[in-house]
């Protein structure tokens, strides 16, 4: 009986698996401290910008733009950096996510092939699909694990397609 709940909940993580890893990502892949410092840096420029007049000290208000200019300039060479290793990891927690599930399923596919999840009684007749139900078990009127995990992947990400 665990069986059914197991390949359940595997199949759902397989479907929502690129929602959570994008939902996880926030928490490893932060902003780097170059550029906490930066965004702080600007902050500060901005608001001493923001006091200095431009027509009395126009030298001065010149200069600190500038620094403005090159802080930001630095803030995207040190953001697109951040981004190109929050890729990595996104791509990483994802199929490497998506890899571990897959073989959970292939291992608990191979090992329990010949097993039934659910066992009908003989009022039950599913032909002409019932070979494909049953396969590789073989029992009739029954369901198979490898076709319990087919049904459960397709009905997840079924469910998966719906959820924004």
């Amino acid at each position: 009986m665990y069986l059914i709940f197991v390949i359940s909940f595997l199949c759902l993580l397989m479907a929502f698996a690129s929602k959570i890893s994008k939902t996880v990502l926030p928490f490893i892949c932060g902003d780097s401290a170059e550029v906490k410092t930066l965004k702080k840096e600007i902050s500060q420029l901005r608001t001493e910008l923001a006091k200095i007049s431009m027509r009395d000290e126009y030298i001065k208000y010149v200069k600190c733009e500038r620094t403005v200019v090159a802080y930001e300039t630095k803030l995207n060479e040190a953001k697109g950096r951040d981004n190109v290793k929050r890729v990595v990891y996104e791509y990483a927690i994802h199929y490497g996510g998506m890899a571990v599930l897959a073989l959970c399923m292939m291992y608990i596919s191979f090992s329990n092939r010949y097993s039934t999840i659910i066992v009908f009684g003989s009022n039950f007749n599913f032909e002409p699909f019932g070979g494909l139900i049953n396969f590789p078990a073989k029992v009739p009127n029954s369901i198979s694990v490898v076709f319990w995990i087919v049904v459960n992947n397709f009905v997840a990400r079924t469910i998966a397609g719906y959820v924004k």
